[in-house]
């Protein structure tokens, strides 16, 4: 019986003689799977399209589609090429199913079979498929917690899970909504968090969609950088940001909501920060500072930025001079431009 694996795996049994399917729908079920039968390769598509299986058991040889042919369909299908097959053969054809292999087969079984062989393949490669899957859906919750190019590339090896920073020149973008606090006390706490939710989940559909790191959330502010964990140079970093930041203030003023902008560029450390049992992915240096104060001292639907983001955008991105400003940590005050909208 099965054990170890969660709800009833389903296996869809492919062959012509009906027999066969029978005894094999007895053995599976008996052993706690749940089993649809085709009788060929045609049926065999139609059921995975309405049903998707954890294992396909595919005869060689069946009249309309064969075998091999609906292997091949299996695994051109985006939606259908993880699915495992075992190809149920005679044994004149073990030469053939070898060259099958290179269609995506995981495994075949040489007719007549054993009970105990066949069930012992079937479990190893449903519980490799389950494992799979479970991954894919830790990987896609994972994602939800982490920027998505670094669950990239941590998942492909690209990125090392350790304590580690290093300097890049990034551009940082703050935008924070106007006049927050009243909001927090005119609605009820439920409300509130589902209007907040909401005005997030748009900003970071626009934020994804510039290619954005997006830092954190800190309170109703949104902190993102680009320049890590790639890039594309310092000035189309830049220049993403400030589109990506219009972006986000014509969105904003649909949802009614007004928000105020701070965009400035230059070196930070970025990496891993914390402790071996728990870190994150962020930012350190003057210039996130600096972004925040600029978003502090621009207006709602306005873009404030530095001297430093400007000199990055200015060919192609029409600014404006405003003032210039004091930074508490800078010793200079520091001139501010604004973006037109």
């Amino acid at each position: 019986m099965l054990d170890h694996i969660a709800e009833s795996p389903c296996v869809l049994v492919v062959d012509d003689a009906q027999e066969l399917r029978s005894f094999l729908q007895v053995i599976l079920e008996e052993q706690g799977y749940t089993v649809r039968l085709a009788a060929d390769g045609l049926d065999a598509l139609a059921s995975v399209d309405q049903h998707r299986p954890d294992l396909v058991l595919l005869d060689v040889e069946m009249p309309r589609m064969d075998g091999f042919e609906t292997c091949r369909r299996l695994k051109a299908n985006e939606a259908t090429e993880d699915i495992p097959v075992i190809f149920l053969t005679s044994e004149d054809d073990t030469q053939r199913v070898a060259g099958g292999f290179d269609l995506g087969a995981v495994d075949y079984v040489t007719k007549p079979f054993s009970d105990v062989e066949l069930l012992a393949r079937v479990r190893t490669h449903v519980r490799l498929t389950q494992l799979v899957r479970r991954l894919d859906r830790a990987a896609a919750n994972l994602s939800k917690y982490l920027p998505a190019k670094l669950c990239e590339a941590i998942f492909s090896g690209d990125a090392a899970v350790r304590i580690e920073s290093q300097q890049k020149p990034l551009t940082i973008c703050f935008a924070d909504i106007a006049g927050f606090t009243p909001l927090v006390e005119a609605q009820h706490p439920r409300e509130l968090t589902q209007w907040l939710n909401n005005y997030f989940n748009e900003m970071a559909i626009i934020i994804n969609r510039f290619g954005g790191t997006l830092d954190k959330y800190i309170g109703d502010a949104i902190m993102v950088f680009f320049g890590a964990p790639d890039s594309e140079g310092e000035s189309e970093d830049a220049v993403r940001c400030v589109q990506m930041a219009r972006a986000m203030l014509s969105r904003s003023r649909e949802l009614g909501i007004p928000v105020r902008v701070g965009i400035s560029s230059g070196e930070c450390t970025v990496g891993n920060f914390g402790s071996d049992l728990q870190m994150g992915f962020t930012i350190v240096g003057k210039e996130a500072n600096v972004a925040a104060r600029l978003q502090t001292a621009s207006a709602p639907g306005r873009i404030l930025i530095s001297r430093s983001t400007f000199d990055l955008i200015h060919e192609s991105e029409r600014c404006r001079p405003n003032a210039e400003i004091c930074v508490k940590g800078l010793q200079r005050s520091l001139m501010t431009y604004w973006v037109n909208n």
